[in-house]
């Protein structure tokens, strides 16, 4: 019985833990969506990676990365996103728009 106990613990923490990430990561894009600075990074890489989903179908997933440079710093940020079974519309080379906190660059999001 404790043992079931526990493992009901287990599952509803983690299960709680995921809530909260999601939670952050939405408060994390309306935040920046209201006081980010958009700006235009050069698409530096794409990276395609095929596999089997655990169902046994096959599925596609991109990872792409764009740098940007700060006019003002001179310093240069690497930004990347992945995409589950959608092939992006961007090329290497092309311009893609991301959201950035203008006081940490570090702290992004892409505009798809």
């Amino acid at each position: 019985m404790q043992t079931l106990l526990l493992d009901m613990q287990l599952a509803a923490g983690t299960v709680a833990l995921m809530i909260v990430l999601v939670v952050y990561q939405i408060y994390r894009i309306r935040w920046l969506r209201s006081h980010g600075k958009q700006v235009v990074a050069v698409v530096t890489s794409i990276r395609k990676q095929t596999g089997k989903a655990a169902q046994g179908f096959s599925r596609e997933n991109y990872y792409l990365t764009a740098a940007w440079t700060s006019p003002r710093t001179g310093q240069t940020y690497t930004f990347w996103t992945w995409m589950i079974d959608s092939r992006p519309a961007y090329t290497k080379g092309g311009l893609v728009p991301v959201l950035i906190d203008p006081t940490n660059p570090r702290r992004y999001s892409w505009e798809f």
